[in-house]
């Protein structure tokens, strides 16, 4: 004998096709954007990145993407539930009716198995980054080519200035010779500055009174570039740019020259 809370027939299997019918639909949507996300990124961050003059810059180039690209999905799979969820079952209340008296939703309890495979996903995808941020840091660290030029640069309120201690050279404007390693010795006269020159991967806190020391870089690229500071130093930091030119090593050499230098020094020790 039945009673009166019994389903009716076909009751108990009416929201298993539809609750899969609403899982397809968005993992379908979160497929869709992910493919959009991952081709996007990798089409237009090579054209936004800053133009890669050495080794190190191309790597910071490389791992914009790189990290980028495999966050999409992670992105994608949040905001393609998130938004779905909000515009399928988006509560539709008869005009009038006070908020308060609104029932609440179902209470959801993700199964063991999806609780496990999101913390495997997100765990494998962590670990990745960080393997891949620790090898980038190891080689550029531990790169130590022979004979780098070696730069000092000193910041202050509100612009750079570099000497050469080798060539006997001091300027306002950087140049660098291709092919040849460098290291940078950075400090300030007056407050925090930030060193940094995009296009070759060079990023170094000014401190005063205090010499830092960078890891080596070599140039590859010949061209111009610029060098600014990204600590707030005062009213007029946003002008803190230096021109950098990278150079053929002749037309450096006929540059310290040009400036009362000699070429026929090597590296100072740091």
């Amino acid at each position: 004998m039945s009673t009166g809370t019994s389903p009716a027939p076909g009751a108990g299997t009416s929201a298993g096709p539809e609750r899969v019918s609403h899982i397809r639909r968005v993992l379908i949507l979160w497929i869709v954007l992910s493919v959009i996300g991952v081709a996007a990124t990798v089409i237009l961050f090579p054209l936004i990145n800053p133009t890669a003059a050495s080794a190190v810059s191309s790597f910071a180039n490389t791992t914009n993407v790189v990290f980028t690209a495999l966050a999409m999905p992670v992105v994608m799979f949040v905001l393609s539930f998130v938004f779905y969820s909000l515009y399928t079952f988006r509560e539709k209340p008869a005009p009038g009716t006070p908020a308060e008296e609104l029932p609440d939703g179902p209470n959801l309890q993700a199964s063991p198995r999806q609780q496990v495979a999101w913390l495997v996903i997100t765990a494998v995808l962590a670990f990745t980054l960080v393997a891949w941020g620790m090898f980038g840091f190891y080689k550029q660290t531990t790169d130590n080519p022979p004979n780098p030029l070696v730069v000092n640069v000193v910041g202050q309120q509100w612009l750079w200035t570099f000497n050469y201690p080798a060539q006997g050279v001091t300027s306002s404007v950087l140049y660098l010779p291709a092919g040849r390693p460098v290291k940078f010795r950075v400090t300030s006269k007056d407050v925090l500055h930030g060193f940094v020159i995009d296009a070759l991967g060079v990023a170094m806190d000014a401190n005063p009174g205090w010499w830092s020391v960078a890891p080596i870089v070599t140039p590859t690229r010949i061209g111009s570039y610029y060098a600014h500071c990204v600590e707030l130093c005062g009213l007029y930091h946003t002008y803190m740019w230096s021109k950098v030119k990278v150079v053929s090593r002749a037309n450096f050499a006929a540059w310290v020259t040009a400036n009362g230098g000699h070429t026929n020094g090597g590296s100072t020790s740091s």
